[in-house]
């Protein structure tokens, strides 16, 4: 039975904290969505779900420009698996106006 064999969890909590925050991302997106009954088509909640997860992904590589541990990735998958798609690109584009306002 695969649950009795430790070689299984072993490889389950191998998986790098950058690909964890992305999975967490993913599952946090689709859940979301779900529970808000806001969109109704699969293919726009997989996307969601997907571009989150990318979203995370890709955030989690400032992780060493901050200098902050591995394991912080979770948890901005998990921030932007809440926020969401919409809310993310609207704070960027403010955050970068703001940016080219000064510039």
């Amino acid at each position: 039975m695969p649950e009795k064999d430790p070689g299984l969890w072993s490889l389950i909590f191998s998986v790098p904290p950058a690909i964890q925050g992305a999975v967490m991302a993913a599952v946090i997106a689709l859940l979301r969505i779900v529970y808000d009954r806001k969109e109704r088509k699969p293919i726009r909640i997989l996307l969601e779900a997907l571009i989150c997860g990318a979203l995370s992904l890709s955030a989690t590589s400032m992780i060493d420009v901050f200098g902050w541990p591995p394991t912080v990735s979770v948890m901005i998958g998990g921030t932007i698996g809440f926020i969401g798609v919409e809310q993310m690109r609207e704070l960027a584009m403010r955050w970068l106006g703001n940016r080219a306002d000064r510039g």
